[in-house]
Order: C-alpha cells, then sequence, then structure tokens
C-alpha cells in the first residue's frame, strides 16, 4: 500500500482539452486534463499509411496481472495478451501468453475514440473487444499458452487523466490518452491447460492501466516506458507514466509523463532510464534528469519480448512485469506492480 498525499500544494493541473484537436488553422498541441472526445487527425501533412493506432490495457490485483494489446500497423494488425500468476515460484508457470498477426490488420476492427466505439479482433478461433463507454469492457475468448482464457473485465473511467497532441513535425500530430489507477474487476477461466482443470482468473480489487494512441509515426521511431496502477493508503486511486525518447520537447523531456492521484493529473519532468545488462532480470533505475522529482527502482519478476520482422514493419521490445519502488513527487512507491518497456519500431 502506498501512503496517498492531500492534493493541497501539487496544483499544477492541466487544462481541459478544446472541443477539437484542429482549430483556427493548426492543431492545437499541449497536454491536457483529459481525452479529446473525437481525435480528428485528419487534417495532417504526413501520408496515410504512417497513421498507426494501439490500445493497450492492463489489469492487476494481488494474484494475477493481465495485459492486453491491439496494435493497427497499418500494413498489418497485431494482438496480443499475456497472463501472470504472481504467486507461482517458478518461472516456468508464471507466464503464460498470446500473440497473433493479421496481414493488412483485416482481423482488427479499430475505435474512434478511446471513450467511443469498439476495437475488435477476431482471427482463428481468437476474440478479444474492447467497448469504450464509461470506462472500457473487455471481453475475450483466447488460446493463452497451451490453455483457453475466456471472460469479461470492467474497468472504471478514470477520475483523472492526460491527453497528449504533440508535433512530431509541422502538422505532424500524435495523439495519446494515458490513464492508470481505475478500479477493475472481473473473473475469468482459464481452462484446458496441461495437467490442470480450470481456474478461476479472479481480478475482483484490481486497477487498470490504459494507453490509447494514434499518430502518425515517424518510420523509425524508439521510446522507453514505465507505467503501474495501485492505490494508496485511503484507498484512492494511484497510477504512473512515464516515457523517454518519444514525445520530447526541446529540452529532451516527455510531455506524457504524469502522476495520476487525488483526481489529478500531475506533470511530471524529464526522466532517464537505466538499463542494466540482463533487462528481463536485473533492476532498472528511472531519475528525474533534474531534481529528486522521480526516484524509482523497477525489480523484474519476467518479461515478454517481440522480435518482429515483416520487412515494411519491424518491432523489436522486451516489456518486463515486476515492482516499483521508490518516491514520485514525494509520493512513497512501495511494490506497486507493472511494466517497464524498451522498443524500437521500423514501420
Amino acid at each position: 500500500m502506498n501512503e496517498t498525499p492531500s492534493p493541497a500544494g501539487l496544483s499544477d493541473l492541466l487544462p481541459p482539452p478544446p472541443p477539437n484537436p484542429y482549430s483556427g488553422g493548426g492543431f492545437c498541441f499541449g497536454r491536457y486534463r483529459g481525452p479529446f472526445d473525437a481525435p480528428d487527425l485528419s487534417r495532417a501533412r504526413a501520408p496515410r499509411a504512417r497513421l498507426k493506432h494501439w490500445h493497450y490495457l492492463s489489469v492487476v490485483n494481488d494474484a494475477w496481472f493481465l495485459g492486453i494489446g491491439l496494435v493497427h500497423l497499418g500494413f498489418a494488425g497485431n494482438a496480443f495478451a499475456y497472463l501472470v500468476d504472481r504467486r507461482a515460484s517458478a518461472d516456468g508457470e508464471r507466464l503464460r501468453e498470446y500473440e497473433a498477426l493479421s496481414p493488412l490488420a483485416a482481423a482488427l476492427a479499430f475505435a474512434p475514440s478511446s471513450v467511443h466505439g469498439r476495437t475488435r479482433w477476431r482471427s482463428r478461433g481468437a476474440r478479444v473487444e474492447i467497448e469504450a463507454s464509461r470506462g472500457w469492457r473487455v471481453s475475450l475468448d483466447l488460446p493463452l499458452g497451451g490453455a483457453r482464457l475466456r471472460g469479461e473485465l470492467a474497468i472504471d473511467p478514470p477520475d483523472t487523466s492526460l491527453g497528449l497532441l504533440f508535433p512530431l513535425g509541422p502538422d505532424r500530430p500524435a495523439y495519446t490518452h494515458k490513464a492508470a489507477g481505475m478500479a477493475a474487476r472481473g473473473a475469468l477461466r482459464l481452462s484446458g491447460a496441461k495437467g490442470a482443470g480450470e481456474t478461476i482468473v479472479d481480478l475482483s480489487r484490481a486497477h487498470a492501466v490504459s494507453d490509447w494512441t494514434r499518430s502518425y509515426a515517424l518510420r523509425e521511431t524508439r521510446w522507453k516506458w514505465a507505467a503501474f496502477a495501485t492505490e494508496g493508503a485511503d484507498g484512492s486511486p494511484l497510477g504512473l507514466n512515464l516515457s523517454a525518447e518519444v514525445y520530447d520537447d526541446a529540452n529532451g523531456d516527455s510531455q506524457e509523463n504524469a502522476l495520476f492521484v487525488g483526481g489529478a493529473t500531475l506533470p511530471l519532468g524529464g526522466v532517464h532510464f537505466a538499463l542494466p545488462s540482463n533487462p528481463r532480470a536485473e533492476p532498472w533505475t528511472i531519475r528525474s534528469k533534474r531534481g529528486d522529482e522521480v526516484a524509482l527502482t523497477f525489480t523484474p519478476l519476467g518479461a515478454r519480448a517481440q522480435a518482429l520482422d515483416l520487412k515494411l514493419v519491424k518491432s523489436d521490445f522486451i516489456q518486463p512485469f515486476g515492482h516499483f519502488d521508490g518516491h514520485v513527487r514525494g509520493v512513497p512507491i512501495a511494490g506497486a506492480f507493472g511494466v517497464v518497456e524498451d522498443h524500437l519500431a521500423v514501420w
């Protein structure tokens, strides 16, 4: 459990987003408290093939961690899911994964917004649906590590979130809606696992992270990322989003760094990710570039990775899952479970 301070004194709240991302002859680039209702980027001066979409969700409680990603790469679609049994003592029993590709993204339909519509993946006996309506509703039925995972999850709407409209170039926008700490609940069934019957994956009293992105991405894009969702000592939502190398301003500080606490979105300064020689198993450190605003150690419990080469599209990343300890903006962080990522995409 993490102590949650009063928002008093943490008053650098962001403005609400304007009605439209494009107004007065240009994009309304900036950081906002909450998402655009309709993030229309059609006025971008960039090839349509550069447009990428993704929605990543994670749900965690004391026993389980579930991550789901639906990604539209333009030339292909990608879906992945992974389930972590946090109580398992052996690495081979801890992680189960699903991943699939769809040429021309034929298996994927993407919602027009993070707050409206449905994103759906259907391919070869696998189905994932994410419906945005006062939060998110997730329905899934897919093979997972020799078993099958079925069920539904409900994620509450966030009390606070970050909407970022960022200029990757003149009239070349990237839009992302980040939220972390929301209450979540659900019960999934893991059946047909070798040597075992049906297991109930009880995700009650859980918390969630959401990353919804629409971007006219650069051909080569790198990023480092960290996120977690937990609760404070008073039971209120507490979440974090940090990145580097992707939405950096002229000072090299990511504009999507934020702490979600006490019903407020608190912007954070730039951070440096220090990766160990073995990022799957050894601790990472994340520190503020200036001052002591962020000081975190991340200890991996395991990792998922991808080395995808489709010639036109390449994706090479490692995403360890594990525990964060340290402090952020004066808030002590002790054992918050989440992910870090080191990613290179050529798309």
